[in-house]
C-alpha cells in the first residue's frame, strides 16, 4: 500500500496545475462575442489638470484682488475680445441676419493681427478669461435657465446646440458634457471664431482625448420625429441609430488622426459590426490584431472577429 501511495503522493497539486493550465487555454481561445461598446481614448488626468491650472492662472491674473494689481490686457487684445463677443450675440439670434454676421466677422478679422502682434500669450490670456466667464454663465443657465449676455456672447446659440445634439438630460438643462469636454468645446469654437491657428492655441492631445471620449460616449443624437404608428416609430429609431453610428465612424477617424495610441481599427470594427457591415468589420478587427497581436484588447478583438466571421458565413 505504501508503494502505491509513494507513486500517488502530490497528485492533487498536479491535477490542479493541469486544470488551471487548461482553463487558461480556454480563456485565450476566441469565442464569438457580438461587439457592443466602442473603445474610447484615454486622457492623462494629470496632464489635463496642468492645462486647467494654466488656464485658471491666466484668467485670475486679469482679476483685481486685495493687495494684487490686476494685469491689464493691451487695448488691441481687448478690441479683439469685444469683436468676438459682438459676433457671439449676433450668431445667437434666432433669425440670422447675414449682413450683420458678415460685419461682425470682418471686425474680428481686422482686430486679430494687432492683437497677435502682442504675442500669443496675450491672446491666450484673453481666451482663458472669456472661457471662465462662459463656464460660469453655463453653470448659471443650468441652475436657473437664464440665458445671460455672457452665455450668448461667448457661446452663441449654446443652449440650442446642446439641445439639438442631445447633450442635456430629458427636458431639463443638466448637461452631459464633462468639465473638460466643455472647456475643449469652447476653445475649438473660440479658435474658429477668432481665426487663430498654431500649436499654442490648439487643444493638447489629452484635451482632444477627453473631448473625443465624450463624443464617442454621447454622440450627437437628433430628436426623433413624431410618428403615427409603432412601425413608423421603429423605422425612425433604427434610422436614427444608424446615423449615430455613422457619426461615431467619422469621429473615430478624427481621433485616429490625432492619437496614435487609440485602437481605431478595433473601434471601427465595433461600429461596422453594429451597422451590419460584417466583411468590413472582419477586415478592421484583423488589422487591429495584426498591429497589436498581444495588446490589452487582443482577446476582445479575437472574440469580435469570430463573431463577425460567423455573420459573414451566415450571409453566404
Amino acid at each position: 500500500m505504501r508503494g502505491w501511495r509513494r507513486h500517488t503522493d502530490g497528485w492533487q497539486p498536479a491535477l490542479l496545475a493541469v486544470f488551471l493550465a487548461g482553463s487558461a487555454t480556454l480563456l485565450t481561445l476566441p469565442r464569438a462575442v457580438a461587439p457592443t461598446d466602442v473603445p474610447v481614448p484615454l486622457a492623462d488626468m494629470r496632464a489635463l489638470a496642468r492645462v486647467t491650472d494654466a488656464d485658471a492662472a491666466r484668467a485670475e491674473a486679469l482679476d483685481p484682488a486685495p493687495g494684487k494689481p490686476a494685469r491689464v490686457l493691451d487695448v488691441d487684445v481687448r478690441t479683439l475680445g469685444s469683436a468676438i463677443r459682438a459676433f457671439g450675440l449676433e450668431d445667437a439670434r434666432p433669425a440670422r441676419r447675414e449682413p450683420e454676421i458678415a460685419t461682425a466677422r470682418r471686425q474680428i478679422l481686422e482686430a486679430l493681427p494687432p492683437a497677435l502682434a502682442h504675442g500669443p500669450e496675450e491672446v491666450l490670456a484673453l481666451r482663458a478669461f472669456q472661457q471662465r466667464a462662459f463656464v460660469r454663465a453655463v453653470r448659471h443657465w443650468e441652475a436657473t435657465g437664464e440665458e445671460t449676455e455672457d452665455l450668448l456672447a461667448l457661446g452663441g446659440d449654446f443652449p440650442g446646440l446642446v439641445r439639438r445634439s442631445g447633450w442635456v438630460v430629458g427636458e431639463g438643462r443638466r448637461l452631459l458634457l464633462t468639465d473638460h469636454a466643455l472647456a475643449v468645446l469652447f476653445k475649438k469654437r473660440w479658435n474658429r471664431v477668432a481665426g487663430v491657428e498654431g500649436a499654442a492655441f490648439e487643444p493638447t492631445l489629452d484635451e482632444e482625448r477627453a473631448f473625443y471620449q465624450f463624443l464617442l460616449s454621447y454622440p450627437v443624437r437628433e430628436a426623433l420625429p413624431e410618428a403615427q404608428n409603432a412601425e413608423a416609430r421603429t423605422r425612425a429609431a433604427r434610422a436614427a441609430e444608424r446615423r449615430v453610428d455613422e457619426y461615431r465612424l467619422k469621429k473615430i477617424g478624427e481621433i485616429a488622426a490625432l492619437d496614435p495610441a487609440y485602437p481605431s481599427h478595433l473601434a471601427r470594427g465595433v461600429v461596422l459590426f453594429r451597422l451590419g457591415q460584417y466583411e468590413a468589420a472582419v477586415t478592421a478587427f484583423r488589422r487591429h490584431l495584426d498591429a497589436h497581436p498581444d495588446g490589452p484588447h487582443a482577446l476582445r478583438a479575437r472574440n469580435y472577429l469570430q463573431a463577425a466571421i460567423e455573420e459573414v458565413s451566415e450571409d453566404l
